[in-house]
């Protein structure tokens, strides 16, 4: 029997199966780093997005106050000016 299909068979299922190794070595897993890489960018980038917004927030509340205190100064100040207006206006 001519078994020379059958070594040509052979030989090629070799040189393809290194094809596919050497392949796997020049692109497969560079570009699984590169994946994995850009996942882990992208997980620290929502999380400082989480600290930016939690800290938005915080700077809100304390524009917040800020607002309400400095509106409660006016009207201690022009409570103030009234008082001095009738005081003079008396004397």
């Amino acid at each position: 029997m001519d078994f020379s299909w059958l070594e040509q068979a052979a030989q090629l299922t070799i040189v393809l199966s290194f094809c596919g190794v050497l392949f796997n070595y020049v692109v497969i897993r560079p570009l699984n780093d590169s994946i994995r890489r850009l996942g882990d960018a992208i997980d620290n980038l929502r999380e400082d997005l989480k600290q930016n917004k939690e800290q938005l927030n915080r700077l809100r509340g304390e524009v917040d106050e800020i607002k309400y205190a400095l509106q409660k100064a006016h009207d201690r100040i022009d409570e103030f000016l009234k008082k001095e207006a009738s005081h003079i206006g008396t004397a």
